[in-house]
C-alpha cells in the first residue's frame, strides 16, 4: 500500500490543478498546474489556510470557503456520500474571481487527525477572471498566526539540503528533483533524511509545511 507522501506525489502528477489540506485545514500540496489555473506559487500558499487562500464564494456571492467547511466535513466525516463538483468563485493570483469546479475527496492515514483533503480544481469552460476582486474575511474572523516552533535558519542546512527543500515546496517527487538537480536518487533521499532530522519533522509534507512557515526557502 502506498504511503499518503506516495499517494499524494502520484496525485499531484495527474495532470489536474490540485491541491491537498492537512487536519488544519493548512494547505500541504499545491503542484504546477493550480499555480498556473490560480497564478498562486507554491511558496506562496504552503502552510496558509486553505480558506485564507481561495477566499471562495458560491454562485450567489456568498462567503463559502471558511472554517468548518462543509464539504471539507462531508469528504472527512461522510465517506459513504462523496462530495458532488460544484462550482465556486476563487481568487487568482491578482485577486480577482475565477469561476472553477472543485470537487474534494479524502485520503485517510494511520490516525484520523492525519487524514488529508485533496481539492482538485478545474475551470469552468470559458471561464476569465471577472473584473471584480473577492474580499477575503476580515482579520478579526481570521487571525493570523505566529509560528509557536523554535526551529529556524540554527536548523543548519546546507545549501544543497534548501535547494532539495524548495524542489519538495514545488511539489517535486524523488525522481524529478535527481533529475532537476543531476545527482542520483539515493542521494536525494539521504539528503530529505537529514532534512528531515534537522527540522524534526516525520514525512515530507511536514517538512515542507515547516520550511514555509520558517520562511527557511
Amino acid at each position: 500500500m502506498l504511503s499518503t507522501d506516495e499517494t499524494l506525489d502520484r496525485i499531484s502528477r495527474s495532470g489536474e490543478a490540485v491541491f491537498a489540506t492537512d487536519g488544519a485545514d493548512r494547505i500541504v500540496l499545491w503542484n504546477r498546474n493550480c499555480e498556473t489555473l490560480l497564478g498562486r506559487t507554491a511558496r506562496s500558499v504552503i502552510g496558509k489556510r486553505c480558506y485564507d487562500v481561495m477566499c471562495g464564494r458560491d454562485a450567489n456571492g456568498n462567503v463559502y470557503c471558511h472554517r468548518g467547511c462543509p464539504a471539507a466535513y462531508q469528504a472527512r466525516e461522510r465517506k459513504d456520500d462523496p462530495v458532488h463538483p460544484f462550482s465556486l468563485l476563487v481568487a487568482s493570483g491578482d485577486g480577482k474571481a475565477r469561476r472553477v469546479f472543485a470537487s474534494l475527496f479524502a485520503i485517510p492515514d494511520y490516525h484520523p487527525a492525519l487524514t488529508k483533503l485533496v481539492h482538485v480544481l478545474r475551470p469552468a469552460e470559458g471561464s476569465e477572471p471577472d473584473a471584480a476582486p473577492i474580499v477575503p474575511l476580515a482579520a478579526s474572523e481570521a487571525p493570523a498566526e505566529k509560528p509557536t516552533d523554535g526551529r529556524s535558519e540554527a536548523a543548519g542546512l546546507t545549501a544543497r539540503e534548501k535547494e532539495i527543500l524548495r524542489c519538495l515546496v514545488e511539489g517535486a517527487a524523488t525522481k524529478a528533483i535527481a533529475e532537476r538537480l543531476s545527482i542520483a536518487r539515493v542521494t536525494v533521499r539521504n539528503h530529505i533524511q537529514s532534512i528531515l532530522r534537522k527540522l524534526d519533522a516525520h514525512s515530507k509534507l511536514e517538512a515542507v509545511v515547516i520550511a514555509s512557515r520558517l520562511r527557511l526557502v
